[in-house]
């Protein structure tokens, strides 16, 4: 899922439009109706990144480049509602040692392993504030103190706990949240669900003989993208045991809320579990899908430490993107 270097412990992203770098201009995320957490600085504006989004940028800044606080300008202009923290985003990346100018590490910029990281998850303290209120299309100039740049267990050997980072975000795109599609009235039979304040789910099983058929309901329906078969869905999730007189009857067996990222799924037969083909093929973005999966749509007769043989699996899965 990430091919970035660990620099970005969680998943990264940035990557592709086309447009000619001149200089730098403005600060980063200066949005209506958003406030940056980053400003545009005199270290942030002296970077250049020359090329076109998407590729391999040709950085030049005058070294050493010091700072003490997080500086973020913006060298291309993006479009569109701006980040908040709990996004994921996809990007292409270059970091550079801002005593030397040396490059230490980059993204591969071929458009088809972009790195995907929540922002506010992020271990480079210094990218969640330059990140925060900007916009997919965007190019960021950013100088981070040694203090919010790499880890000192992530840093390259290239690099001293006293060098500060010059990093060259391209953001390709990003992803929602949580589903924002519109509520939907649910039918009777069904498991109760409540949302967190944070979108994730809480289920409750009726008392009920699980279905036989594999059912699908939409909580939310989306107006975004379309999710097509042998597309990559991007997803938040959390899956519940239904088998009456077992223990583990209601349990949650997984859960991608608990590690705040979300999930890349292949919605292809022999890639994803059968019933979440069938649920998610045909849905869009910013919906939320509750699918009950008999067991020959789940995993039939196998068992695992958390999901018992021939079990009824309920998902709630939030759709918040296409990879």
């Amino acid at each position: 899922m990430h091919r970035t270097a660990r620099l970005l412990a969680g998943t990264v992203v940035v990557a592709a439009l086309a447009a000619a770098l001149t200089g730098c201009s403005g600060g980063a995320g200066a949005v209506a109706g958003c406030t940056p957490k980053a400003q545009a600085g005199q270290a942030s504006n002296s970077v250049t990144a020359a090329g076109r989004f998407g590729t391999a940028p040709t950085v030049d800044f005058a070294t050493p480049l010091h700072v003490e606080d997080v500086q973020a300008s913006r060298l291309i202009a993006g479009q569109g509602a701006p980040l908040t923290a709990g996004q994921e985003v996809s990007a292409e990346v270059t970091f550079l040692n801002g005593t030397t100018g040396e490059e230490v590490t980059k993204t591969d910029y071929t458009g088809s392993a972009p790195a995907k990281f929540v922002i506010g998850t992020v271990q480079i303290l210094g990218l969640r504030k330059a990140l925060v209120c900007a916009q997919v299309g965007e190019r960021l100039a950013v100088v981070l103190p040694p203090s919010q740049a790499i880890p000192a267990a992530n840093r390259p050997t290239s690099l001293s706990a006293s060098d500060s980072v010059v990093a060259v975000v391209d953001i390709r795109d990003a992803y929602l949240a949580r589903a924002n599609g519109t509520n939907q009235v649910m039918g009777s039979g069904l498991p109760a669900v409540v949302l967190g304040p944070d979108g994730r789910p809480g289920i409750t099983l009726p008392e009920d003989t699980p279905p036989t058929s594999l059912r699908v309901a939409n909580l939310k329906d989306g107006d975004g993208a379309e999710i097509k078969a042998g597309d990559t869905a991007v997803i938040q999730y959390t899956g519940v045991v239904w088998k009456p007189g077992d223990p583990t009857n209601g349990t949650v067996f997984d859960s991608s809320w608990t590690t705040g990222s979300p999930v890349n799924v292949v919605v292809k037969k022999g890639q994803t579990v059968p019933g979440l083909v069938t649920a998610l093929t045909g849905q869009r973005v910013g919906s939320q899908v509750l699918a009950i999966l008999p067991p020959k749509q789940a995993y039939g007769s196998q068992s695992t430490s958390t999901i018992p043989a021939n079990a009824t699996l309920v998902f709630v899965v939030d759709v918040l993107g296409k990879g």
